[in-house]
């Protein structure tokens, strides 16, 4: 039978270990299928951190948890199917985790990040970030800053992530997709946020989006916002219906196979370093513009 058990961490000698009794509530370590919650609590989940034969039916960070999980150079290894990060209820407006690193491993998880700290203890990377190994893995964010293989060697695999936003398309949220990403789909609705790898699939649909890097994207979809597209790639498949696809602010050759493009979307490109294969179709009316040189 699966139990609940609250990070508690304070156990003298033996504080924020992991696989230590005493530092749970109630008392004992966690085992597989468990509910893990850490919340109004400062006290770091630092030690004991390879947990992987752990498989959790959830874990939950709430926004009220301000220590550290995780180190500067370590992950807490541990698989969960479902993890939430920074929700809260109540009064009040925590700060959260100003690092939270997770290496879900190869079990199939629904991630969903609702709030991240706007405070990250390593100031050059977000607070939030995730390593995963399992092609089933869902990432959702709704708010905050978060990295996916966010350092340099990492690699990750997932199935989809998606951005989307509480009360601020543009600035709530902040994905940050490492260049050792495997993706299916990425689908934004909002946010500010960055892909460096390859993709099947990318719908974006608010917000804005560069991609960088040298993977290829097999099917892009823009719908609304702003796509800066800086990978070198190819994109067999680019659709704009709305929003702006921008390939001027990088002079990286690069190759679209097939393009469509219809109102009230635009293109921006330089021809010397875009090629597309086959001619740039419409099913509305176009007007090109030539800028100045």
């Amino acid at each position: 039978m699966a139990d609940t058990k609250i990070w508690v961490g304070t156990d003298t000698g033996n504080e924020g270990k992991f696989n230590i009794a005493a530092n749970w509530l109630p008392a004992g370590v966690p085992v597989s299928t468990d509910h893990v919650y850490f919340k109004n609590s400062s006290q770091d989940c630092d030690g004991d951190l390879d947990q992987s034969a752990i498989d959790l039916g959830s874990l939950t960070i709430e926004q009220s948890y301000t220590g550290k999980i995780g180190t500067t150079s370590a992950y807490l290894q541990i698989s969960a199917t479902v993890v939430k990060i920074g929700q809260h209820f109540g009064p009040s407006s925590p700060t959260g985790s100003g690092r939270i690193k997770l290496d879900l491993g190869t079990t199939a998880g629904a991630v969903t990040v609702y709030n991240t700290s706007s405070s990250p203890t390593e100031t050059t990377k977000p607070p939030v970030r995730i390593i995963a190994n399992q092609a089933n893995t869902t990432i959702e964010v709704r708010k905050g800053k978060v990295g996916i293989a966010f350092d340099t060697g990492e690699t990750t695999t997932i199935g989809s992530c998606t951005v989307s936003y509480i009360a601020h398309q543009k600035t709530d949220a902040e994905v940050i997709i490492g260049e050792g990403v495997t993706i299916t789909t990425f689908e934004q609705t909002g946010g500010n946020n960055v892909l460096q790898c390859a993709a099947t699939t990318v719908n974006a649909e608010g917000g804005s989006l560069l991609t960088t890097g040298s993977g290829a994207i097999a099917t892009l979809n823009a719908k609304d916002g702003d796509v800066t597209s800086d990978s070198t790639g190819t994109i067999t498949t680019l659709t704009i219906t709305g929003g702006d696809v921008d390939f001027t602010k990088s002079a990286a050759a690069r190759t679209v196979t097939n393009c469509t493009l219809d109102g009230p979307g635009s293109l921006k490109f330089d021809p010397a370093v875009v090629t597309f294969t086959n001619k740039i179709i419409s099913s509305n009316p176009v007007i090109w513009r030539a800028s100045a040189a």
